[in-house]
């Protein structure tokens, strides 16, 4: 049965809702981004938006980077997703989640393997802000040669492919990446992501974490869960819904996941394929307003 709310059912269940998303936006960096913000990377004197919050914290462009990374001078961490880090990196990155418990250990062992390099973090892009975040954990623990590369993976595979592996494999070509307007086609309004996901056919993928989700769905009778980096549930389900003739519908917790996620439905060769705006924090403002 489709979860469709209703103003009885907002009563009863958005509190526990804005609980639960609050708790999973906090766990993974996304509270305060502006995703819905508009950005003109092009425009003169640009600035990703964190810096004005995160002026503390001291932020690398992609050319700064690059040449860091080039002279081997810099220790280059991912702090994304184990799933998004497998599936599109910096050749050579690590990774350390912004999650980890011990993330704080994990880094300092990383830079003591040559304590000269600092440390550079990178996350999702311009509103991503878990790359200050990094930076702002190192420098509570003690830690201050670290810096935050803010214009994200997506950028770097753009500008530098000879230096970007995708699915371990280095180096690509621009050609293997997916347009950013390729992906802009594929979301819809969670409003109409719940309106397909009532049709007899529809799937539903929910690739949310069990720390995300909490046992708590949208679509409860129509919907799979199955996290992102769990990759033998997935080959099976996403075999199926290759050989389906039904729509996939995807959606993870704040609609930043999904951005890789495109890259895996893509490998397996599913074409209908959609997913929700905003993921669920944007279903809990949108629909359950």
């Amino acid at each position: 049965m489709f979860f469709k709310p209703s103003r009885l059912t907002l009563a009863l269940f958005s509190a526990g809702l804005l609980a639960l998303s609050g708790q999973a936006a906090a766990s993974t960096g996304d509270t305060a981004e502006p995703g819905d913000m508009e950005l003109d990377p092009e425009a003169e004197g640009y600035e990703p938006p964190g810096r004005s919050i995160y002026f503390y914290v001291d932020a690398l462009d992609l050319e700064e980077l690059a040449a860091k990374y080039a002279r081997d001078e810099i220790h280059v961490i991912d702090v994304r997703t184990r799933y998004e880090y497998d599936t599109l990196r910096i050749d050579g990155a690590r990774h350390v989640s912004i999650d980890d418990e011990d993330f704080v250990d994990k880094v300092l062992e990383i830079h003591e393997e040559d304590p000269d390099k600092p440390v550079a973090f990178y996350c999702r892009g311009h509103t991503c802000f878990m790359s200050y975040q990094a930076v702002e954990r190192m420098k509570a623990a003690g830690f201050d040669d670290a810096m935050a590369m803010d214009y994200g993976i997506f950028d770097w595979a753009e500008n530098y492919p000879e230096d970007t592996a995708l699915f371990g494999e280095a180096p690509i070509e621009r050609a293997d990446l997916i347009d950013f307007n390729e992906f802009r086609e594929r979301l819809l309004p969670p409003m109409e992501f719940s309106e397909r996901a009532q049709r007899d056919n529809a799937r539903v993928l929910d690739i949310r974490r069990p720390f995300e989700q909490d046992q708590v769905g949208l679509f409860l009778n129509s919907e799979t869960n199955i996290p992102a980096g769990d990759t033998e549930a997935l080959e099976d389900y996403l075999e199926q819904a290759r050989d389906s003739d039904a729509p996939l519908l995807v959606y993870d917790i704040t609609g930043h996941e999904i951005k890789a996620f495109q890259y895996t439905l893509e490998e397996y060769g599913i074409e209908d394929y959609y997913f929700m705006e905003g993921g669920f924090k944007g279903f809990q403002e949108e629909v359950l307003q």
